[in-house]
């Protein structure tokens, strides 16, 4: 566009002259730093007609904005605001996003802040056990079930000789916590003797062992008796050794205490009442033992 000026000079009072000028467009030559103004979007131009203080939410079109800026640039002092500052503004989305992000980080800063005060007047949660440690407490507690239900068994044939034949037998069980009480047939073969088994975590302590005053009264009668012994063998030795004697003329009573034979499955013993001498005439004396059946504290610590 172009705006006309007058210059009058008087030559004479008759005559006068108009001389029309053209003004120069208006470009960037001016702030050569600006970006060209019919490149820049819309919210460029809004936002540096805002550096200029124009209000621009009146206007519709994007040549409104264009002629404004124009209009700006050309007759009102530059901002103090670097261009860069004006060219990248922060959107107005992005603003609200950051001001929504920040009041939640407030609020849950305020959530940390009370909790860690609650936490500090809270005594400490204890430690988990590790996982191995449970699992092998798991197995000692099962081991221990097992072995509470798991009995000590004696049990003895009883056989004729010289035929072998088996006339009766005798059979107990005893579960841990109980007394043991077995009654051995005498017997002057080692396989007649009682087998004893003792499942695992389970301990059997023999304490004392007797024999009835009658039945060796009547047995000391027949011509060459001797008395009554209590053997034992296990698996590690299985020779029959005696571990008491009653003897006619050595034994003062007719019952041991204080044996103190204490073994602990998994085991298998054997227990043979083997009659010294007299045996010949078929008859024979029981040795009665005694003890106690308990778990085996040492295979569940």
């Amino acid at each position: 566009t172009y705006s006309p000026f007058t210059l009058s000079s008087s030559l004479g009072s008759s005559s006068s002259a108009t001389i029309k000028t053209p003004t120069p467009p208006i470009t960037n030559c001016i702030m050569p730093d600006l970006p060209d103004i019919s490149s820049m979007k819309l919210s460029e131009l809004k936002s540096e007609l805002k550096s200029y203080g124009i209000d621009s939410s009146t206007f519709a079109e994007k040549s409104e904005f264009t002629t404004a800026l124009q209009n700006a640039r050309s007759t009102m002092p530059r901002p103090t605001t670097t261009y860069r500052e004006v060219e990248q503004p922060k959107p107005e989305r992005e603003e609200k996003k950051s001001s929504f992000s920040k009041k939640p980080s407030s609020s849950s800063s305020q959530r940390s802040s009370g909790n860690s005060s609650s936490s500090s007047r809270r005594p400490a949660p204890p430690t988990p056990a590790p996982a191995a440690a449970t699992a092998s407490t798991n197995h000692v507690n099962i081991k221990k079930l097992t072995a509470m239900r798991s009995p000590v068994t004696a049990f003895q044939q009883i056989k004729e000789h010289p035929s072998q034949n088996i006339i009766g037998e005798r059979n107990s069980s005893f579960l841990p916590g109980s007394p043991f009480s077995f009654s051995l047939h005498g017997s002057v073969q080692e396989s007649d003797s009682a087998i004893i088994r003792i499942p695992d975590g389970v301990c059997l302590k023999i304490n004392c062992a007797s024999v009835s005053r009658k039945e060796m009264d009547e047995y000391l009668k027949q011509k060459g008796s001797i008395g009554v012994s209590l053997r034992l063998s296990s698996e590690e030795n299985p020779e029959m050794l005696p571990i008491w004697t009653f003897a006619r003329d050595r034994s003062s009573g007719y019952t041991m205490s204080g044996l103190g034979l204490r073994v602990c499955g998994p085991r298998t013993v054997r227990l043979l009442a083997f009659m010294e001498m007299g045996f010949r005439s078929g008859q024979s004396v029981d040795v009665h033992v005694f003890g106690s059946v308990s778990l085996n504290k040492d295979a569940f610590d």
